[in-house]
């Protein structure tokens, strides 16, 4: 690699977003493909990688096979460009493996092999969109806090939104200054969605002295489910549906805001440090 390439690399920068879910079957996996679709169609570089490393997700929600997943990037039986899958509108997707251990349950050498071929991408993405796993775990957190911004998804269910402050009160308490976005899934329409947020937001605001942002809602919608047994993404299958006008209002909102952009290789350097401070824990 010729020093001209090296500092191109070194230099080029990516929108990190990590989509979180306040628990397990909120809808942020859908969330996240659809808006890496909607970003890959406005020519955003979009690289889409399956957090939860364990639970190959994102690749079966397309109708993908991989030949190698991140399990091949960890034992160093494959480089990251022969692990990336091509998804829709120019997406790639780094897949998850199966009965991948979290990255905290890693050992040194694994987790430093997986990182070492993760940086070789250094410059392949503008946009880096994070699914992670459910929950609150150390894994996820540890996704949350290396991103330049995080979105949490909720649902009208109460549970789901106790679950939702769970998460802020989590982030915040180790990163208060984190950027932080709400989406209420499944709202049944734009005045629902502002009462589950001003809820969540009013709560954040008095116990934890913070508030989170809004990105609006994504409808309440058959038709994700209709894609979902497809295995295509909604704006793909059903572009003129309800919830697609609310992906792509979404995907707007993100492409549109002066975002925090940081070196695509500081992301993954901050990811090892992170899962390294929760190991300590």
């Amino acid at each position: 690699m010729s020093a001209c390439t090296s500092l191109k690399l070194a230099e080029a920068t990516a929108k990190t977003v990590a989509v979180t879910g306040s628990k397990g079957g909120v809808g942020k996996s859908n969330l996240v493909l659809n808006l890496a679709v909607a970003l890959g169609r406005w020519d955003h570089r979009v690289l889409l990688v399956d957090g939860d490393l364990g639970l190959a997700n994102l690749d079966v929600l397309v109708g993908l096979m991989p030949r190698y997943t991140v399990d091949h990037l960890i034992q160093g039986e494959a480089r990251l460009e022969e692990v990336l899958l091509d998804g829709p509108e120019g997406v790639r997707i780094l897949p998850a493996g199966a009965g991948v251990p979290d990255l905290v349950q890693m050992n040194e050498e694994r987790r430093a092999t997986l990182f070492d071929g993760l940086s070789e991408g250094a410059g392949a993405a503008d946009v880096v969109l994070v699914d992670t796993g459910a929950g609150i775990g150390p894994t996820t957190l540890a996704l949350q806090l290396a991103a330049s911004r995080v979105l949490v998804v909720t649902t009208p269910e109460p549970t789901s939104l106790v679950d939702a402050y769970a998460t802020l009160k989590i982030l915040w308490t180790v990163d208060p200054g984190k950027r932080v976005d709400l989406v209420v899934n499944r709202a049944a329409d734009d005045d629902e969605a502002r009462r589950i947020y001003k809820q969540i937001a009013n709560a954040a605001a008095q116990f934890l002295d913070n508030r989170p942002g809004s990105l609006g809602a994504v409808y309440d919608d058959s038709h994700v489910t209709r894609a979902v047994r497809r295995q295509q993404p909604l704006l793909e299958l059903f572009p003129d549906s309800p919830a697609a006008r609310c992906y792509e209002r979404i995907a707007m909102q993100i492409s549109s805001t002066s975002a925090p952009r940081q070196p695509l290789r500081h992301y993954w350097e901050g990811l090892l440090a992170h899962t390294r401070k929760e190991l300590r824990h």
